[in-house]
């Protein structure tokens, strides 16, 4: 592949984004994989752990207290974008890290994407209802700031989106086929892999998700509550933080499941987790495409998810796990029964599940979808 920059000099890509240590690995271990790309610059709040290939710069204290976390961001990519002229600007999420990359790539006349990652909740009825701490101010439904976030993506290079259900979805609001690519984050497969001993099961139910209202986190607590009295020793490992901690706790205690659920906050060790659960719970009432259960996959562990998002993409109902109506806790606790009831057939479903991770998102899987938009990009910049 070659680059506007000149021969031998490598791809340089500039990123702007909020992330912790793993999704910051999901997101940028494809395109640093990649022999092509030379140096990716990340903007960022905070020092992460160092990835090969990553300078990070972090704005300064003073520019913070004067602008803003996300102005100062923006700042700091415009005066990179203009010294460095880097052949990529990537945010991830709308608001404000993809409208940043936009802005800064415009400026420096060079190529932007930006990645849907939270799906179309992040501009859908101007993402009023998202977790967005900017337009989750909205307290309504705003068609205007839709159609704005809609006319500002227009202006990105191109657009990723975690699958084919937010690419239709794109499509419909009248973007340009050619300009709307899927790359799904990228999963480690050597650290989330089946057991290949057997294992003494600790948890038969684990999710792993953000304490927040829209992650629904109480449905599971709720679906263990249906199945507690005919399962004796049921184990639930609820992993995050957020919060709904407090108020999930005090929900646990109420329905008696003291001994059942168990609240193990943030976790750095999750493959650990997964080689000791059963089947993996999502219970989101919306979602791009969860890392948290492409890692469950990998490891082998039966996804049962809520068919929203991009899940119903990689989990298909009976083949690769098993899919609900977001908010049916009668119809997940019965997914969940059949499954802790039948567990050749709950095994079954987690091999297949990990198969397809592998062939999907695996780091060399999601380096070619980058490899494949870089080389059809060549030479076209923002105008």
């Amino acid at each position: 592949m070659q680059r506007s920059g000149g021969a031998g000099r490598g791809i340089r890509v500039l990123v702007t984004v909020t992330f912790n240590d793993n999704q910051l690995r999901a997101h940028l271990l494809p395109i640093v994989a990649l022999p092509e790309v030379a140096e990716v610059v990340l903007v960022t709040d905070t020092v992460p752990t160092p990835l090969p290939k990553v300078r990070v710069v972090v704005p300064p204290r003073i520019l913070v207290r004067i602008t803003g976390r996300a102005v100062s961001k923006l700042l700091v990519c415009l005066r990179l974008a203009l010294r460095e002229r880097p052949d990529w600007i990537i945010g991830f999420n709308l608001v404000p890290h993809g409208s940043t990359a936009i802005l800064a790539a415009r400026a420096a006349r060079t190529r932007s994407l930006y990645a849907m990652i939270g799906g179309d909740r992040e501009w859908r009825e101007g993402g009023w209802d998202s977790d967005n701490k900017i337009l989750g101010r909205l307290r309504s439904p705003s068609p205007v700031v839709e159609r704005a976030l809609l006319w500002l993506m227009r202006r990105s290079t191109h657009v990723a989106t975690m699958g084919a259900v937010g690419r239709a979805e794109l499509l419909k609001r009248g973007l340009d086929g050619k300009q709307v690519t899927p790359i799904p984050p990228a999963i480690d497969v050597e650290r989330f892999k089946p057991s290949v001993v057997d294992v003494d099961y600790e948890y038969d139910m684990i999710t792993v998700a953000a304490l927040l209202p829209n992650k629904r986190v109480a449905d599971v607590i709720d679906a263990a509550a249906h199945l507690a009295p005919r399962r004796p020793g049921l184990r639930v490992a609820i992993v995050g933080r957020g919060p709904l901690d407090a108020e999930l706790r005090a929900r646990a205690r109420r329905l008696g499941l003291d001994d059942v659920v168990r609240f193990l906050g943030f976790r750095d060790d999750v493959e650990a987790l997964y080689a000791r659960s059963r089947v993996f719970v999502l219970p989101s009432a919306s979602e791009g495409l969860s890392i948290a259960m492409l890692e469950a996959m990998a490891s082998g562990v039966t996804p049962v998810v809520t068919d929203v998002g991009e899940l119903g993409s990689l989990v298909r109902d009976g083949e690769t796990g098993r899919l609900y109506a977001p908010g049916d806790v009668e119809a997940l606790a019965t997914i969940l029964e059949e499954l802790l009831t039948n567990p050749a057939r709950s095994s079954s479903l987690g091999a297949a599940a990990a198969e397809l991770a592998r062939s999907q998102v695996s780091v060399d899987a999601v380096s070619a979808s980058y490899r494949d938009l870089f080389e059809r990009s060549f030479g076209k910049t923002s105008s």
